[in-house]
């Protein structure tokens, strides 16, 4: 009986303890399960910044869009469209503007010459209005009307309108990690403007022409490259009872644009056109070949969303170039 009472005492006196002990036991453990998932989550988050950081390292970027819309269609009002760079390259042709938006740039340009076919010298001025609009599948139309003055030293001045154009361009595609952009386009230019049949001081070609051309671009921000060939054909003409044939124009240019800033860019390049010797009447004429070659240089701003400013200017670098020319223009989207 005293065995039995002294069994019960000291089971009495060791459940206190070990319902003590048990409910740690599960505390414990409640909280090394909630270390668990917070080391689970943080080793999750460091191996998608070593991801993103490989990603990084070896240029490749992380896919942010399904594979059916890795070149989608630019849109209008795209803040990448709002840039200086991007404005600068569709300034010089080498893209396209969003589907249904366009542009209206007057400008005014004037060029200098040391001598010309007559050993003087000639100053011309141009006003222009280009217009620009985009359309659906990367297509983009222009048109652009001139008004020059010429004054040539020895043979007078000459005002009015010179000759007008219009042109089509194609994004043919889109920049990508290894390859760069391409866009053609195609001039149709009309003689609209004076002849040496019409003045002494002419004011257009005389020619109805077609202009093919090619341009590429690739960025590396700040920097875009770019390039371009063209080909142009002069169609055969008469002009006071003279037959006429020009020889095509071929012609190539290359430089860069940086991005100063988002709103501020800077460029330079390098241009060339040759042209082989005209015929008159079947004739070749010896010494009317012509290579004109020009160092490039300008910078554009943007003045508010539509509206950008730029500058350009050119130094002739072959006999046959311009001395200098001067060009401020000012496109305006809507």
């Amino acid at each position: 009986m005293i065995r039995a009472l002294t069994l019960m005492v000291a089971l009495f006196v060791t459940l206190p303890v070990n319902a003590q002990t048990i409910d740690e036991l599960k505390a414990e453990l409640t909280t090394r399960e909630a270390e668990l998932a917070a080391q689970v989550q943080i080793n999750a988050l460091q191996r998608q910044r070593i991801e993103t950081l490989e990603a990084k390292l070896s240029g490749k970027r992380l896919a942010v869009a399904p594979p059916s819309k890795q070149n989608p269609e630019r849109e209008a009002g795209d803040p990448e469209e709002d840039g200086a760079l991007e404005r600068a390259l569709l300034r010089r042709g080498i893209a396209v503007l969003p589907p249904y938006s366009s542009e209206v740039t007057p400008s005014l340009a004037w060029s200098h010459s040391g001598s010309d076919f007559n050993s003087s010298t000639q100053d011309t001025f141009t006003s222009r209005l280009d217009a620009r609009m985009g359309l659906p599948g990367g297509w983009m139309i222009g048109a652009s009307l001139p008004y020059t003055y010429r004054d040539i030293a020895g043979l007078g001045d000459n005002s009015g309108v010179g000759d007008i154009s219009a042109t089509a361009w194609k994004s043919l595609f889109s920049q990508t990690d290894t390859r760069p952009s391409l866009v053609g386009s195609l001039r149709y230019s009309a003689p609209t403007g004076d002849d040496f049949s019409d003045d002494p001081v002419a004011l257009g070609s005389g020619f109805h022409s077609l202009t093919s051309r090619l341009s590429s671009s690739k960025r590396f921000d700040p920097i875009a490259v770019y390039g371009d060939v063209s080909y142009t054909h002069l169609f055969d003409e008469t002009i006071n009872g003279i037959d006429l044939n020009r020889s095509g124009i071929a012609g190539f240019g290359f430089g860069a644009n940086l991005a100063v800033t988002p709103d501020i860019t800077m460029n330079t390049g390098l241009s060339f056109f040759f042209e082989d010797e005209i015929e008159v009447n079947g004739i070749k004429i010896r010494g009317s070949d012509t290579t004109v070659g020009q160092f490039e240089f300008g910078f554009g701003i943007v003045l508010a969303k539509d509206v950008f400013l730029n500058f350009n200017g050119a130094v002739g670098i072959t006999d046959d170039s311009p001395d200098v020319s001067l060009g401020i223009s000012l496109p305006i989207r809507f």
